[in-house]
């Protein structure tokens, strides 16, 4: 199990080069849409905490969710989007997802609608670890309200569920100083 201060309950550092070689990294383009699920990343990337690839989808399984992305470095400011769909039932109505990046928390959002939702956040470039030509950026995701379907007799899923993830986007940040096109 990770913590959020990147350490697994060996004391294995995630970012470390033994950890990176170990895990391979989901390797991302600017302004390309990458599709979770078994069509395009599989399990590329997902380092503690997800579900198995579905088709054009993938659940976390627990309260924490890692996943390392590498883009080449140095990496400008980026716009990270991911696109899903949060666990949200009667029962259960709200769900918060807590973005880490490299230990720092970066972003927050509390859903209460079972619908398309986009989490958005900006990357800063000092947030990346750099090794050789690419930058590394772990997400922690920490989501307290998942929740087993079959725990609250909505289906036999017995997994934890908290967001279904379905796209993955890092676009171009410009500086707030730039001046507007």
């Amino acid at each position: 199990m990770l913590d959020f201060t990147g350490r697994s309950g060996s004391g294995e550092v995630i970012g470390s080069r033994h950890a990176v070689d170990r895990h391979p990294a989901l390797a991302c383009e600017v302004g390309v849409v990458r599709l979770f699920g078994s069509a395009d990343i599989g399990t590329q990337g997902q380092i503690a905490g997800w579900a198995e690839p579905e088709d054009g989808h993938l659940w976390n399984d627990g309260v924490e969710a890692v996943l390392l992305l590498a883009v080449r470095a140095p990496p400008p400011r980026l716009l990270l989007i991911l696109g899903g769909e949060p666990y949200v039932t009667r029962i259960r109505p709200m769900q918060e997802v807590t973005l880490f990046g490299n230990g720092l928390r970066i972003g927050y959002w509390r859903m209460t609608q079972r619908a398309e939702t986009t989490l958005r956040v900006p990357l800063e470039p000092e947030w990346w670890l750099r090794r050789g030509p690419r930058a590394l950026l772990r997400l922690g995701l920490h989501l307290p309200h998942s929740v087993r379907p079959k725990d609250i007799a909505d289906g036999p899923d017995g997994r934890e569920l908290g967001f279904c993830f379905r796209t993955l986007c890092l676009q171009p940040l410009a500086d707030e100083a730039d001046p507007p096109a």
